[in-house]
């Protein structure tokens, strides 16, 4: 794999070099190095511009997966099958109120409803996931939606999900962003829950390992 800017990498198949879409805005500056083996998909678009996805690379003796479109897939059905927020009679994905769109609107069984904000991590050091990689200024302000918003009957989480099977807990990253880390503190004792998960990533899959420890 070679990174050529923040959304294109070169990668290697049968020695053929194709270009590939990283679908991801952070830096992934340990993952995106020479010679790392990667999982790709192909386009269902004929017409774009590159023809594969890049999905997954090989690091540290696992798969990390680098797609930002799976955790909202994955959230979304952990969600539905109760395993993250309790039993769910409805999930509903980008769900808008006012000018602010969240990942995930939960209705309860109890009618009680829950908005979540699901984040992508993929940067792990000394087993501590860590978010985000590269200053977020759009999580800054998904988290101040988050603060603002006081609802009846409304809960509102933001939920880091971790893409690969090292880290033991989480913790914002205040070395690269630490107005994100400071909007996060704030958010918790606002009333908002910040939860996070681990998941081990396949070939083909992305499951979920359990729920990791959030250091704040």
């Amino acid at each position: 794999v070679k990174k050529i800017n923040r959304f294109l990498c070169e990668v290697s198949i049968n020695s053929v070099n194709v270009l590939a879409h990283i679908p991801n805005s952070g830096r992934l500056t340990e993952l995106m190095t020479p010679g790392r083996k990667a999982i790709l998909s192909v386009a269902d678009n004929p017409d774009r511009k590159t023809a594969y996805t890049l999905r997954s690379v090989w690091y540290n003796r696992r798969w990390v997966c680098i797609d930002s479109t799976t955790p909202n897939a994955l959230a979304s059905a952990l969600c539905r099958s109760g395993r993250l927020f309790g039993n769910c009679a409805d999930v509903k994905r980008e769900h808008t109120i006012g000018r602010h769109r969240f990942d995930l609107l939960l209705t309860g069984d109890n009618g009680k409803k829950t908005l979540v904000e699901v984040k992508s991590v993929t940067l792990v050091e000394n087993k501590i996931a860590l978010f985000p990689d590269a200053p977020t200024k759009r999580g800054v302000s998904h988290l101040n939606a988050l603060i603002k918003l006081v609802k009846p009957n409304y809960r509102r989480s933001i939920l880091f999900v971790i893409l690969r099977s090292d880290a033991k807990s989480f913790r914002p990253n205040v070395k690269t962003d630490n107005e994100f880390t400071e909007a996060l503190k704030r958010a918790r004792r606002a009333g908002v829950l910040v939860k996070a998960i681990r998941c081990r990533v396949g070939r083909r899959s992305v499951s979920l390992i359990g729920h990791a420890r959030v250091i704040l």
